[in-house]
């Protein structure tokens, strides 16, 4: 406690150049103990550290190393007190963690399978041996379950069963010579325990504790072979066999044969990696906290995660302390290897099956596969049914050599996603069963499901109206071949009311109608010759084009044409022919009660002048009907436009005010308009029905009191102008003074040389 206390009173710069320390050591190395003068650790070096340098320097301190491994830049030791001290100051040191071990004290030590959870697994079903029962598959026996449950038939059936995919097993031990494997081909074994080349039960203490049992049980599920009883799943792969677990009581099991094993399998070559082993609590005082089980942590976790960016499959169990949350244990917790939990033959989770999340909220388990009696080969060459997470990983870790066997281009992330796609949680993954239980013979063949390629959402609109729908499946096994698919576009996000409902051979679909405006879904689902099946899911929503935008007379707040013979012009999208291209028919039509002005059919150009003219201050509203083969839409102005006069008025007027009544639509003002026929005295004012004025336009701030002759009101000249109307003679319901006035009825008043004129208002009020 002092040291610990110095510590912290170093400057700031020293004290973070030491390596962070554990705090289970210093209470270990401060507790006076001559039994246990030893511990177990983890060196982490920094960066700019060799290896070799730091191994000669730590063994000069009297420290056994016991692994170097590249792929964590750590080392692995057996260190006296004294010298921990010593390199608890090392600035070449980044951190020193704990190794741990397994206590089995109290125990029934005669099986594997009576393990605490981190390996525990093997559950025996009194009295039941896997034996054949009437009904039973003439090959598979017993031991059919998991081929139905995964879906392997259509691949077995087919004869494929993981050649040349090499798989690694890291585990207490197994029995080779047992004749359930004859004919397996074993690239590499080693024992970590024992530092030789036997996995079997080599040592009096494995035959006491029977190490071999949950190894060869685990084992037998990829490549024993019992006639009519049990078939392995991947009898063709070949198979690197580490002993990596010790099972002796008070022997110290450590993580660091786990890394050794990875980096042996990975240097031989290895294709997965199956280990139904976790590592959470030791017998030397240090477990990983809960906060700790976030993927960056663990040296098995860190460990596994670099075998995976390696090109390494990694398959472990989630262990066997559910049903509480966050008991998934290390090196479950890595953000790239597959964890796997059990259930059941009817699809159930086994209540012993860890859960998740992680302690950084991630997903944990990934999948599930049967782990509730499930028959086995057992050291002794018998065939048992066993309960397990333990079991469940060899199930799914060898149906994903089938998987590589036929897909052997797929990356470990790219078989992840292949077994999300089918897997039968997908559309809810949680921290339960992950994504559940997956599909292999789906897997296999549409391992990256359906992919849509073109129409996609792309935050933009289309600039087609007859795109071209395409997908892809990627490589499909021959035998699974042909592949039909049946395309669904709608307009509606539920597919219920499609617009294309299609099977199809081919990849891609390019409508015979052009699309309408609006919002486009479209989903794909595949299925192949052997009846797996895959959806795209559904795609969208996807914006389409109006079949014509109107780029003239379009303003919604009106627009002013300065001669009687406007032109109007507007864009259109692509279209295909058929069933383009697109044919118009034009019309011009008086906005204040929809009378036709003019009418013209069979555009073909996207430009169009009037051939006669239009009366002079009159407002009006155009449109397009746009014709694709014998589907139509209509396009209106978004507001009316003006056809001014451009000469003096010949008399006196106050036109109706527009809109009337208001607000409307989302028009807060009336327009106002006047003509002016001779320059001279000129009032404007909005008055209640008593006379009073309310508003003062003219004279005013933007008018003096003597006005030209001249049209006023219109959106023709400068000071602010929005569309038709000057907003200057704008009135939205205020008085001069700012405050809104009650709805009623007001009356515009024009006083001018000669003349008085009212026009009725409706204000609707605000």
């Amino acid at each position: 406690m002092p040291r610990l206390f110095w510590l912290v009173l170093l400057p700031a710069g020293l004290a973070a150049q030491r390596p962070a320390v554990s705090p289970v050591l210093p209470r270990v190395w401060g507790v006076q103990r001559a039994q246990d003068t030893t511990l177990s650790v983890w060196l982490f070096l920094r960066p700019h550290a060799s290896l070799s340098t730091i191994s000669n320097r730590v063994a000069a301190l009297g420290v056994r190393v016991r692994v170097q491994s590249r792929w964590l830049h750590a080392i692995s030791v057996d260190a006296p007190t004294s010298a921990l001290r010593v390199l608890a100051q090392d600035r070449d040191l980044r951190r020193i963690q704990p190794l741990g071990r397994f206590r089995l004290s109290g125990l029934n030590r005669r099986f594997i399978e009576q393990l605490p959870p981190v390996v525990r697994a093997p559950t025996l079903v009194p009295g039941d041996t896997c034996g054949v029962t009437p009904g039973d598959d003439p090959v598979l026996g017993p031991s059919e379950m998991p081929y139905r449950q995964l879906h392997l038939r259509p691949l077995t059936d087919q004869g494929v069963n993981g050649t040349g995919v090499r798989i690694g097993i890291f585990d207490t031990g197994f029995e080779t010579t047992n004749p359930a494997f004859n004919g397996i081909t074993i690239t590499a074994q080693h024992d970590f325990v024992y530092g030789d080349g036997a996995v079997r039960n080599d040592n009096l203490n494995d035959t006491l504790y029977n190490a071999s049992f949950h190894g060869t049980a685990v084992w037998s599920l990829f490549a024993a072979d019992v006639p009519g009883r049990l078939r392995g799943i991947a009898r063709g792969a070949t198979f690197l066999l580490a002993k990596t677990e010790d099972v002796r009581t008070e022997t110290r099991v450590e993580e660091d044969n786990y890394v050794a094993a990875l980096e042996w399998a990975d240097s031989i070559g290895v294709d997965i990696i199956s280990s139904s082993l976790a590592y959470l609590m030791f017998d030397n005082g240090f477990s990983y906290t809960p906060s700790q089980l976030n993927g960056d942590v663990a040296v098995t976790t860190v460990a596994a995660d670099s075998a995976v960016r390696r090109g390494i499959l990694v398959v472990n169990a989630a262990g066997n302390s559910g049903p509480g949350s966050r008991t998934v244990w290390t090196p479950g917790d890595a953000d790239s290897v597959l964890t796997i939990g059990a259930e059941d033959s009817l699809g159930n989770i086994a209540g012993f099956s860890s859960r998740g999340p992680t302690a950084d909220g991630r997903i944990k388990p990934d999948f599930t596969a049967p782990g509730v009696a499930v028959c086995t080969v057992t050291d002794s060459g018998q065939v048992r049914r066993l309960d397990g997470t333990s079991f469940a990983t060899p199930l799914l870790a060898a149906s994903a050599a089938l998987l590589k066997q036929r897909q052997p281009s797929l990356t470990p992330i790219g078989m992840r996603t292949a077994l999300r796609n089918v897997a039968n949680n997908r559309a809810n993954p949680d921290t339960i069963r992950g994504w559940g239980r997956p599909d292999f013979g789906a897997a296999t063949v549409f391992p990256g499901g359906v992919t849509p390629i073109a129409p996609l959402p792309s935050g933009g609109t289309l600039t087609t109206v007859t795109p071209t729908f395409s997908w892809s499946v990627g490589s499909v096994p021959p035998p699974s071949q042909p592949v039909t698919y049946r395309l669904r576009i709608a307009a509606d996000s539920t597919l219920a009311t499609p617009l294309v409902d299609s099977l199809l051979t081919a990849e891609t679909f390019a409508p015979a109608r052009a699309l309408k405006p609006g919002s486009l879904f479209w989903q794909v689902d595949a299925t192949a010759a052997t009846g797996e099946t895959a959806t795209s899911g559904r795609i969208g929503p996807i914006p389409v084009p109006a079949w014509a935008t109107l780029t003239t007379l379009n303003n919604a707040a009106g627009s002013v044409s300065n001669t009687p013979l406007p032109t109007f012009t507007w864009t259109s999208p692509a279209v295909t022919s058929p069933p383009g291209p697109f044919v118009y028919d034009l019309g011009v039509q008086r906005s204040s009660n929809g009378v036709p002005a003019f009418a013209a059919a069979g555009i073909r150009d996207t430009t169009f002048t009037l051939p006669q003219p239009l009366e002079l201050n009159a407002t009006y509203r155009w449109f397009l009907v746009v014709h694709a083969g014998g589907d139509t839409t209509r396009v209106l102005s978004a507001g009316p436009f003006l056809v001014a006069d451009g000469g003096l008025p010949t008399a006196t007027l106050l036109y109706q005010n527009f809109p009337n009544p208001f607000p409307v639509n989302g028009r807060n003002a009336t327009c106002l308009w006047f003509d002016i026929a001779t320059t001279g005295l000129v009032e404007l004012d909005i008055v209640d029905l008593r006379g009073n004025p309310v508003r003062r336009f003219v004279p005013g701030p933007d008018f003096p009191a003597i006005l030209e002759a001249g049209r006023y009101g219109r959106g023709t000249g400068g000071g602010g102008s929005a569309g038709i109307c000057d907003s200057r003679l704008m009135w939205d319901g205020r008085s001069d003074n700012g405050d809104m006035l009650p709805a009623g009825v007001y009356l515009a008043k024009l006083k001018a040389p000669g003349l008085l004129i009212f026009k009725r208002i409706v204000f609707r009020g605000k």
